[in-house]
């Protein structure tokens, strides 16, 4: 059977979301991701004119002269902001030209159905003991974080689509992950549609089962008690630096960049230029810490300062009050996919992009351009077909 470019097109960048864990170390990170992107970019070129989004192309025109400004000011090394905005342009140009060939219903089908078989190969490797991760379900993902980020909008999808069982077999992975993004998650799928004036009683009705879960989780599962408690213990460590010495990672990781970024923040209020703020945590702000002795003897005390381990706190480090101005706008716009009875995938795509803002703070992982992408096209889909119909009527 002959596969056609598109059809291949496809399945690849779908399937590509999927490979962070697809990669080998040769001087630098060689990964699947960019092997798929590459191929599939000369496959463009011979199917259609690859072009460039206008807003998006103006996105990067503010990062650069953004990132010049500032680094200029500040003193830091150029090829942190280029390596950004190249990685952005990339990876962002390339899922906007795929995207823009298919209906949104056609590359939902395909992911929806890919997150499914993800679920059930994590189930595989999960009770053969072939995952990695403290005995927690990541499937073919590095982290059960990343792999419950991917599959929550598939995850939220079925559920609204009232497709039971594969809700239930890939609500079963999230909870066999062990990931505390995961359980927000869940949260957020019940609150967060919920949020209009017509169904404020509904949500009052739901969250205390939210409260329910959280206490459940707080008390049965010792690791998210742990971190609940630590980060709670933590908090006055965003305004001194100063860890305690039994500190664990996670609570580290999150409290000393949100550390950094204040601290930043403060000194540059708009912010020091995309991919700033590893440079900034580990030549200016870290010397202000007092890490926990045994991260430092172990190297691990900058662990997540390229990312900042979310993506608020990276956004608001590097971009200043530009940076949470533009956040509260996107949130503002996005939400409105709400208004719609059927744009399931979308509703998704927004729970994705609050929980990308609690953890991991990377520009171009292999699915934030496709979910943004997606969610675009959805939305932009079921404003024409409103339009339409409103001319009819």
């Amino acid at each position: 059977m002959k596969i056609s470019i598109k059809d291949y097109l496809l399945y690849s960048s779908v399937f590509a979301i999927f490979t962070e864990a697809f990669f080998f170390n040769f001087i630098i990170d060689w990964k699947l991701l960019y092997l798929i992107i590459f191929v599939n970019y000369i496959l463009l070129f011979k199917i259609k004119q690859v072009v460039l989004n206008k807003y998006f192309a103006l996105l990067l025109l503010f990062f650069f002269l953004h990132g010049l400004i500032t680094y200029t000011i500040i003193w830091i090394p150029y090829n942190y902001m280029l390596s950004q905005i190249l990685g952005i342009g990339i990876v962002g140009v390339y899922y906007y030209n795929f995207t823009s060939l298919y209906k949104p219903a056609e590359i939902v089908k395909v992911y929806v159905k890919m997150c499914l078989y993800v679920a059930i190969i994590g189930y595989v490797f999960y009770f053969m003991g072939l995952n990695y991760a403290d005995g927690r379900l990541n499937s073919i993902f590095k982290e059960p974080a990343h792999y419950v980020i991917v599959v929550i909008p598939a995850f939220y999808y079925y559920f609204k689509e009232k497709k039971y069982i594969p809700f239930l077999l890939i609500f079963g992975t999230v909870i066999l992950s062990g990931s505390s993004l995961g359980y927000v998650g869940c949260g957020l799928l019940l609150i967060i549609p919920n949020l209009t004036p017509k169904r404020i009683r509904y949500l009052f009705g739901m969250l205390p089962i939210v409260v329910l879960l959280f206490y459940f989780a707080y008390n049965e599962l010792p690791f998210f008690k742990l971190r609940v408690d630590d980060t709670y213990r933590s908090l006055n460590v965003i305004n001194t630096g100063k860890f305690d010495k039994d500190t664990n990672l996670s609570s580290y990781v999150l409290i000393s960049n949100i550390f950094i970024a204040k601290e930043n923040v403060t000194d540059h209020p708009l912010g020091s230029g995309i991919g700033s703020h590893h440079y900034m945590h580990t030549q200016r702000y870290l010397k202000e810490m007092r890490p926990p002795e045994y991260l430092r003897k172990q190297g691990r005390h900058v662990d997540n300062s390229f990312d900042a381990n979310s993506l608020f706190t990276r956004i608001v480090s590097e971009f200043g009050l530009i940076g949470f101005i533009l956040i509260i706008y996107v949130l503002l716009i996005g939400v409105k996919c709400y208004e719609s009875p059927t744009l399931y995938m979308a509703q998704g795509i927004y729970i994705y992009f609050l929980l990308k803002l609690f953890r991991d703070g990377h520009y171009f992982p292999p699915e934030l351009f496709f979910f943004i992408w997606l969610f675009y096209f959805s939305f932009k889909e079921y404003k024409a077909q409103k339009l339409n119909s409103d001319n009819q009527s």
